[in-house]
């Protein structure tokens, strides 16, 4: 059974927040409940802390304890650390543990700002070299782990190539060409050429290079072996198939003096322990407060139960918790600079890795009902917050610029039973907002989640891959801005072997993809949503297989790609006008003359509530207040709390392998020169399609005054031929023409050319080629238009 004290916490949020949401559904508060009461608190003892204090000193008011160290190890339950006003270097280790009617609380005193350092101060400089500085770093955490600040802002360790201050939206470098040596155990070997490298031989060996390699799902690191004018050759660990490196490729090198080469960068000596600083303004470093991050938590709760901390500040640290750690209370926290861990570890060398064991970035809530809420989380190369063991919870808390890193890290990461993820704001992710792998029985609700996947492809704003979720719900979130290159990004992603998830009441829009599930992804309930997909409402792979999935009362702006073994019903689809309030303006809930009120079919638990003679179809039912999502403690302009008109959303990060083509539609187009691309593989001298429903992108395709006819060139010609629809502006467009290669008794290999009526084609538009029906294959070896 969960705590009494946790259980009461969260049943009182839930109630406040159904009163004005009345399509919070009852069994959604029914699994908090407890019959016991809470036990009443008795303040037995205060401690006092002040940063004038005396270790020696009684720790009264009047004469304080000079470190929060010392009050934790003297305190007992129903204690309270009241903390005055300052800034403290130290990691918080409590001796004891509070019990359920009595837990030790951590606070500020009179509501005094608190702030807990996990970096220390570097003095002692003297000038090195032009605009360089050094000094003696005395801390080190590791290459990769070390962190610089100047006036409390993250500086970049020095890198190539160059790059803004922006963690999220770093500079990459980009790989001519590669030759890559596969090893059939241990590490491979690839050599990636580019002629900005310009260093010396040599000058690269021992640096850190990573690379976001084949398909960029996730980003690795690698030690570099050798290096030359032009090259860098690194050891890496090689994943997936679709991540063998290739040209195009982005990588950034750090961990080498020879980066230090303009302002906003550091490098430290491993070997003299000196810090060579060139300061953002070409300052003196003496003029400003440096640190140096030396530790990783502000409060370590290991083996602590039934401790709450509350409105502290953490600064280059974060909060740490273990299998033993059960119903501690982490409330109104900030916490800036949380982790940083981007040098060669197991999870960077082979990222996949990482979703088999706890996570050690960000918030890490592991052991039995542990709670963070009415918080912000921001900046972290891995995870905002991560739930391991079972019964934690994170809820009402903004968390931005994370896993900026590129690893398979999060917003938020799951990996439990019974987790909670609810009413929080997660934006500008290097990957995926949200990931839930090998979780169970738990809730992913009312959350607002955007602007992800700002470095990598193929990942959902909340994502799951290879778990039975026995049961565990996605719903009442609203998820937007989620583009990237490659395969695309999906609001909602159930990866392969996803099965027994519920997806109930989510709105999706401005993403490729609304609602992704990759084979096998079974016994799925899909129900109420609305998708409104840029490429897709729904999108699959492979052989489709939604065995037992059933998709019910779901409105899809675009074409949804059910599995052959799916069922539907009372769905609205895209050859309808749902009849939105204001599409345009992201308002998606219904008018009164839409066809989806009342058109929906009654399932208990997830219609209830409902208005009329029946539900109606799509997130939002007519007539009720819609359902609110995000966090609302903690809000700023660029975190927006109502999410059903939320602001223009940006423009989409460009997609990764972009390789501009002419804008000109009468030259002969090289097939592999596209802007972006799904289910497709460089094929000899063009291009093949992999998957049903592939298609190609190329941008900015200028057919002047127009053009009535393409001619294409094919080889490799499947026995039961192809069928190539031609659409413009979007992957799901209403073709304009329809290239047909019939069938062939074994399959053609010789280069034919086939020709195709186009209407309406003129002007500058976005051109799609898109697989129109299986099998897939053939060869397009080059086009153009007449």
């Amino acid at each position: 059974m969960q705590s009494i004290g946790r259980n009461q916490r969260i049943l009182q949020g839930l109630q406040s927040r159904c009163s004005s949401s009345p399509n919070r559904r009852p069994d959604v508060l029914r699994r908090f409940l407890s019959v016991e009461e809470l036990e009443p608190r008795v303040l037995l003892t205060a401690w006092y802390v002040s940063t004038a204090g005396d270790s020696t000193n009684p720790g009264t008011l009047a004469q304080p304890f000079g470190t929060i160290q010392a009050a934790a190890n003297v305190a007992q339950p129903g204690d309270t650390v009241y903390i005055m006003g300052g800034t403290y270097h130290e990691t918080v280790t409590p001796a004891n543990s509070g019990t359920a009617g009595s837990p030790i609380t951590y606070e500020p005193y009179n509501d005094q700002p608190v702030t807990i350092d996990g970096a220390d101060p570097v003095t002692g400089w003297t000038s090195y070299q032009g605009k360089i500085y050094d000094a003696p770093q005395l801390s080190n955490l590791g290459e990769g782990n070390n962190q610089v600040f100047i006036d409390g802002k993250m500086v970049n360790e020095a890198r190539f190539p160059n790059s803004p201050a922006n963690v999220s939206t770093p500079t990459w470098a980009k790989a001519t060409s590669v030759k890559v040596t596969l090893a059939t155990s241990g590490l491979s070997t690839v050599t990636i050429y580019d002629s900005a490298l310009t260093q010396p031989a040599g000058a690269w060996v021992g640096a850190v290079a990573h690379i976001a390699a084949g398909q960029e799902w996730v980003a690795q690191s690698g030690l570099i072996t050798a290096s030359a004018p032009g090259s860098i050759t690194v050891s890496y660990y090689q994943e997936t198939s679709y991540q063998v490196p290739k040209a195009g490729n982005r990588f950034y090198i750090v961990g080498n003096s020879v980066a230090l080469d303009t302002s906003n960068e550091w490098y430290r000596d491993p070997g003299t322990g000196l810090l060579y600083l060139w300061d953002p303004t070409s300052d003196s470093p003496a003029n400003h407060t440096i640190e140096a991050k030396a530790r990783l938590y502000g409060f370590d709760l290991s083996n602590v139960s039934y401790v709450t901390v509350q409105g502290i500040n953490l600064f280059a640290c974060t909060v740490n918790t273990n299998a033993a750690s059960t119903d501690d209370m982490l409330n109104r926290l900030t916490a800036t600079y949380v982790s940083q861990s981007i040098g060669i570890t197991a999870d960077t060398l082979d990222p996949w890795g990482a979703e088999y064991h706890a996570h050690a970035t960000g918030i890490i809530l592991n052991g039995t009902g542990n709670i963070l809420e009415n918080s912000t989380i921001a900046y972290s190369s891995g995870d905002g917050v991560f739930l391991g063991g079972s019964g934690n919870t994170v809820e009402n808390t903004t968390i931005h610029d994370v896993d900026y890193e590129g690893g398979d890290e999060a917003g938020v990461t799951t990996l439990g039973n019974d987790e909670s993820v609810l009413y929080n704001t997660i934006y500008n992710t290097g990957r995926s907002g949200i990931v839930s792998r090998f979780t169970t029985h738990s809730l992913i609700a009312h959350n607002v989640v955007h602007d992800v996947g700002l470095q990598m492809t193929d990942l959902g704003a909340i994502y799951t891959w290879g778990t039975d979720g026995e049961g565990t719900e996605i719903a009442y979130n609203v998820c937007y801005n989620v583009h990237t290159g490659g395969y695309g990004a999906a609001g909602i992603y159930l990866d392969n072997g996803s099965q027994n998830w519920i997806v109930d009441h989510n709105v999706v829009y401005n993403a490729d993809f609304a609602l992704k599930m990759n084979p096998p992804d079974d016994n799925d309930l899909i129900i109420n949503n609305t998708f409104s997909g840029t490429q897709y409402g729904l999108q699959s792979s492979g052989n489709e297989d939604m065995t037992g999935s059933t998709f019910l009362n779901n409105i899809f702006t675009a074409h949804a790609m059910f599995g052959p073994s799916a069922t539907y019903n009372h769905d609205i689809f895209y050859q309808t006008n749902p009849q939105f309030v204001n599409a345009a303006a992201y308002n998606f809930q219904i008018k009164s003359n839409s066809p989806a009120i009342n058109a929906g079919v009654v399932m208990p638990p997830y219609t209830n509530g409902y208005l009329g003679k029946a539900p109606d179809i799509g997130a939002y039912e007519y007539g009720q207040t819609p359902f609110a999502a995000g966090a609302t403690a903690i809000a700023t302009a660029t975190t927006p709390t109502t999410p059903v008109v939320p602001v223009t959303p940006p423009a989409a990060p460009s997609p990764v392998p972009a390789s501009a083509p002419s804008n000109s539609a009468k030259r002969n187009f090289n097939p592999q020169a596209y802007t972006a691309e799904w289910g497709l593989a460089a094929s000899g001298s063009g291009m093949r399609f992999t998957n049903q429903w592939g298609w190609v992108e190329f941008q900015n395709v200028d057919f002047g005054a127009g053009v009535s006819q393409i001619v294409a060139q094919l080889s490799k010609i499947p026995a039961a031929g192809l069928q190539i629809s031609i659409r413009l502006d979007g992957a799901s467009a209403a073709s304009v023409g329809m290239l047909v290669i019939p069938p062939t008794k074994s399959g053609s290999t010789a280069l034919q050319t086939f020709t195709a009526a186009l209407k309406g084609v003129s002007g500058v538009h976005n051109l799609y080629l898109v697989l129109a029906t299986p099998p897939v294959g053939g060869e397009l070896d080059g086009f153009t238009f007449a």
